[in-house]
């Protein structure tokens, strides 16, 4: 089968995949309500949280986590170390949870996903922003602006890590390629947070 069909189902196959809604599965099935007539409104694991408390969310948390982490994980080994290949799986599993065929294009707003995918490709970058997430979270009780300030950081580390630092385990190459991605993507994930960042400008932001 020639290369770039192969790509292309791996890439529609992960977008499927990683579509499937598992914050409205498990608020349906579990709390009987649908997510998106809930706080929010959004289908991810922290407007799970306060539908039903912490153990839907953590499942709804580890599930959109792993649905981006195993595609791109198991592109990295399909396709041999192609960065730009496994780059492109992750952001189909990111975008595959912000706009889910399933639910009419309307998704989460890719946090989880992110993490699980950016982790398996640039594991140096995911972890500093994973830590700049837990350490904003802590101090202010709000995800919203931990995710968003995660995300504002993932193009800059990844610049200073690969570009000045050369640290770029697993793959050793820098790509302004895919920081040019990153960023794309970065700005995807902060226009998802729109109306968190509208509320936080208001002082009346959700916290946990």
């Amino acid at each position: 089968m020639n290369m770039y069909l192969k790509t292309a189902i791996f890439i529609l196959g992960s977008y499927l995949i990683a579509g499937i809604p598992f914050a409205y599965i498990i608020s349906k099935i579990f709390l009987k309500v649908d997510i998106r007539k809930i706080g929010s409104g959004n289908v991810g694991a922290t407007n799970v949280y306060r539908a039903g408390g912490w153990k839907p969310a953590v499942a709804v948390f580890a599930l959109d986590f792993l649905k981006g982490l195993i595609p791109t994980l198991a592109s990295v080994y399909f396709f041999n170390k192609n960065l730009h290949i496994s780059t492109l799986v992750a952001i189909s599993t990111i975008l595959g949870h912000m706009f889910t065929p399933y639910l009419r294009f309307q998704g989460g707003k890719g946090a989880a996903t992110s993490f699980g995918a950016f982790i398996v490709i640039f594991p140096g970058v995911a972890a500093v922003c994973a830590v700049a997430f837990l350490l904003t979270v802590l101090l202010s009780h709000i995800v919203a602006l931990g995710t968003i300030i995660a995300a504002f950081m993932f193009p800059i580390i990844y610049f200073l890590l690969g570009q000045v630092l050369h640290f770029n385990f697993p793959f050793n190459n820098f790509s302004y390629v895919n920081l040019i991605i990153i960023i794309i993507i970065v700005l995807f994930i902060i226009y998802k947070h729109k109306s968190n960042i509208s509320r936080m400008i208001k002082g009346n932001e959700n916290k946990i």
